[in-house]
């Protein structure tokens, strides 16, 4: 009997599992295009991708800070504040641009509303890696929290 309950839930588990399996392959992709149009509106400055890549609405990012004292903290910015402060910078040099680079180094799916994704960017001398949580609202994936730091 309990051989027969193991085979029959071996079978429900493969028969759900092609589907789940479309479902988060089609999130990963959508999650890498959210983190690509983060990356592109970054460094053409481009208010339009940066919108497309971030809860404009409610999310935040991680600011590292150093207080008077000398320690180290971090204190909340908000995307409705500093993505349009991202998008009115001046443009970066064509080879800036030219050797600018992405690595996404992982991308976790953690269920069907959120994500995890780390990412090392290097945009003219600076190297940042991101933690990016991710949630998918009204069916697109948008970056909801960020902290960084720059090496």
């Amino acid at each position: 009997m309990k051989a027969i309950c193991c085979l029959i839930t071996c079978i429900a588990v493969l028969s759900v599992s092609p589907g789940h399996a479309q479902e988060k392959s089609d999130d990963l992709a959508l999650v890498k295009a959210s983190v690509e149009n983060y990356f592109q509106g970054y460094i053409h400055r481009d208010l339009t991708r940066l919108e497309l890549a971030f809860d404009t609405e409610n999310g935040t990012m991680k600011l590292p800070l150093t207080t008077e004292a000398g320690e180290e903290g971090f204190e909340n910015g908000y995307f409705k504040e500093i993505i349009p402060k991202w998008g009115a910078r001046d443009k970066l040099p064509q080879e800036v641009l030219d050797q600018a680079q992405l690595e996404v180094q992982r991308i976790d799916i953690v269920s069907a509303k959120m994500a995890v994704a780390v990412i090392r960017m290097e945009v003219g001398d600076k190297v940042y890696v991101d933690v990016l949580s991710l949630q998918k609202m009204n069916e697109q994936w948008k970056i909801t929290n960020k902290m960084y730091i720059a090496l």
